[in-house]
């Protein structure tokens, strides 16, 4: 292979001719055509950086060739950075429980217990054993000598006294 002088308006004119086609076999490559874009210049830079180039007469297989090892050059080292270090996504949420959040759930649980407290002994029975022990409607009304048909009423008595407390603002 000879080495041949080669100027810089031939290397732009090389390079304004293939453009579209470096563009479009980098996007193959990279996945992404801004990326694309930014090594197709990076090879119009690379080919300019040289005075010669050891090549004789297939300048376009040059070009290609200097814009496909940029392409792997670009893919080892995202793997790389990839293995080393995600990026981290604005809405990723902190996985422990924030102090506003606390505070509110905290406040929510002062008005279910007090809820709780101010139902009917039997309602708030039959509430604790349902929810609480997990007992199933048969197995609460055998406990306390009701039907079942009272244990569920009872229940949706507890839950509706609870569900308005915990969204009454004045409580």
């Amino acid at each position: 292979m000879s080495v041949i002088a080669i100027q810089h308006d031939q290397i732009a004119e090389l390079f304004l001719n293939h453009k579209e086609a470096i563009v479009d076999f980098l996007i193959q490559k990279v996945k992404c055509p801004d990326t694309a874009q930014d090594l197709s210049q990076e090879t119009y830079l690379r080919l300019l950086r040289k005075d010669s180039l050891a090549h004789t007469e297939n300048l376009t297989g040059y070009l290609f060739r200097t814009a496909e090892r940029l392409s792997i050059d670009f893919i080892r080292q995202h793997q790389r950075s990839g293995a080393k270090a995600q990026t981290l996504d604005d809405e990723l949420a902190c996985p422990h429980i924030q102090p506003e959040d606390f505070a509110i759930l905290s406040q929510q649980c002062e008005r279910l217990l007090l809820a709780i407290a101010s139902l009917p002994r039997q309602c708030r029975h039959i509430l604790l054993l349902r929810k609480i022990d997990e007992l199933s409607y048969a197995q609460v009304a055998e406990q306390l000598g009701i039907s079942e048909k009272t244990v569920q009423r009872q229940l949706v008595k507890a839950m509706l006294h609870c569900h308005q407390m915990l969204n009454d603002p004045q409580h």
